[in-house]
């Protein structure tokens, strides 16, 4: 019988046959045969370390910078400080590495289409000549690109109720994206009988005149010199009632909009302080007179002495409210009567072609309502915005928008336009009396307007010296005799060649601050003091 020690020999004998068979052992089935984990981990730690010593003798032979980086095409940055630099002819025809204080001026002084590489600073700070830093201050720094720069944005000057009458405050805005979307919500543009109540800035202690703007971003003045103060209110009354009160703008503001014929009391003919009948037979014979006002259907008809004028809606209310017509009603407040079915049958009820009654042809349609606007903070929709939509073959496009803040966040007294970012414009300000010719600027996200000069301005591609290369030159040749340069240079090297610049009508142009003028002369100029 086996004993004890037999059993536990033969129990550890097996042990060790399984865990040799788990873990693939040789042929004689032992686990003095299996794998040591020690013999797999040591030639990993090898191959890992013979990895990292690649990597490290790659890090010290690969290039520090791209090949022809220095050849006078790129606008340089370096990889850590981010400095810009650009290298240019010095005076004896070599290289010479100059650091330059934007991205603009770094553009002005390379040739068209020059590219931007990144080169390690120890590369620039061991480079064999360095020049003095040069560029223009307050350049932009960041360029929109030229496919964005071409296209139109909503061009957008807005006023709302300051501290007082005389302080409204201004903002401009250039829209594109969603801040454009904004400002074409139908909920905010004036449409239909909808009006502005405005009013322009003193002047010699006298109050500025007053002005309906309707929704085309006309202005039409109330009343005309001379008007009695009786009169006005009236007038004042049949377009605004006795609720609406005018808000201060901006003499800027106003200027954008345009030149809307003055809206007065229309004169019917034959309407006098008497009260005058008319030969015009109406059913009913209280009708019978000179400045009775009737209506059939939603067409709108003043009695005359000896005919029916047809008139607007707009222009029956203002014949209704006019204290001379009152006469007519035996100074009793002016109603509108409705026709009989055989009065309208039987006479002519034309517009008047060239009489004083003649329809003036900008102003409104529809019957006028309460303004849109308040006249101070506390009306719903007091800022008011006149809007450039664009340039078509009848001129100037507008609209006019109303709302409770700003369309886009703004700061009012910032002395900059609010450009949405990302977004720019290159452009031409063109005065309405020469739609073909004006002034070339680009708008960026600064919020300026920087002068692009067409006129061969340049200076030559080193610092200090002569007249510049083409845009388009080789800088190889830099140092030759070079032909006179192109026009719109400055706009070619800045990226912008193909593009035409959008028409922009001045009085919009002028709202927004001026940066400095972008020309190649003033990029080469030497900062250093």
């Amino acid at each position: 019988m086996a004993s004890r020690r037999d059993e536990l020999n033969a129990y550890t004998f097996a042990r060790k046959r399984m865990v040799g068979a788990f873990l693939q052992p040789a042929g004689g089935g032992s686990d003095e045969d299996a794998p040591r984990p020690i013999r797999a981990v040591v030639p990993s730690l090898v191959l890992g370390a013979v990895v990292l010593a690649g990597f490290g003798v790659w890090g010290m032979i690969k290039p520090s910078a791209p090949v022809g980086w220095d050849d006078g095409k790129n606008v340089i940055v370096g990889k850590d400080s981010t400095t810009r630099y650009v290298v240019l002819p010095g005076p004896d025809g070599g290289k010479v590495l100059h650091p330059v204080i934007n991205m603009a001026s770094a553009k002005l002084v390379l040739p068209a289409d020059s590219k931007v590489v990144f080169v390690a600073d120890s590369v620039l700070d061991n480079y064999k000549d360095h020049g003095p830093t040069i560029g223009i201050p307050y350049a932009p720094d960041k360029l929109p690109s030229a496919g964005d720069a071409g296209q139109a944005k909503k061009w957008s000057v807005c006023d709302r109720p300051g501290a007082d009458d005389d302080h409204p405050n201004q903002g401009v805005f250039i829209a594109a994206g969603a801040e454009a979307q904004t400002l074409a919500r139908k909920d905010r543009m004036l449409g239909g009988g909808q009006a502005l109540y405005v009013q322009a800035p003193r002047a010699n202690g006298a109050d500025g005149p007053q002005y309906l703007v309707d929704p085309q971003g006309r202005k039409h003045q109330l009343g005309t010199a001379g008007m009695g103060e009786a009169d006005m209110r009236a007038l004042r009354l049949a377009l605004f009632g006795t609720q609406s009160k005018p808000e201060h703008v901006t003499r800027q503001w106003l200027d954008t909009l345009a030149e809307g014929s003055p809206i007065v009391f229309p004169a019917v003919p034959g309407l006098t302080a008497a009260k005058s009948p008319s030969s015009v037979q109406l059913a009913d014979p209280a009708e019978r007179f000179v400045g009775r006002l009737v209506t059939s259907g939603d067409a709108y008809y003043v009695v005359g002495a000896d005919r029916l004028y047809q008139v607007t809606a707009f222009a029956a209310q203002l014949i209704q409210m006019n204290p001379l017509t009152a006469v007519a009603y035996d100074h009793k407040p002016p109603t509108v009567a409705t026709i009989s079915p055989a009065d309208n049958a039987s006479y002519t009820r034309d517009y008047d072609s060239s009489g004083p009654l003649a329809k003036v042809p900008d102003w409104p349609a529809a019957k006028p309502g309460d303004a849109v606007n308040g006249g101070d903070a506390t009306g719903a929709r007091a800022v008011v915005c006149s809007t450039f939509e664009g340039m078509a073959a009848g001129g100037v496009q507008r609209s006019v928008w109303a709302g409770t803040d700003f369309p886009a966040p703004y700061t009012p007294g910032t002395a900059t336009a609010h450009v949405s970012p990302g977004h720019g414009l290159f452009y031409r300000a063109m005065d309405s009396s020469a739609q073909a010719s004006g002034s070339d600027f680009l708008i960026t996200e600064t919020g300026l307007r920087y002068a692009v000069p067409a006129n061969n301005d340049g200076q030559a591609a080193g610092a200090g010296a002569g007249p510049s290369p083409d845009p388009s030159a080789d800088p190889a040749q830099a140092g030759a005799a070079a032909a006179p340069p192109s026009t719109n240079e400055a706009q070619a090297r800045l990226g912008y060649k193909d593009d035409q610049p959008v028409a922009v009508p001045k009085a919009w142009s002028d709202l927004v601050p001026a940066g400095p003028v972008l020309n190649t002369r003033t990029a080469t100029q030497a900062q250093n003091s």
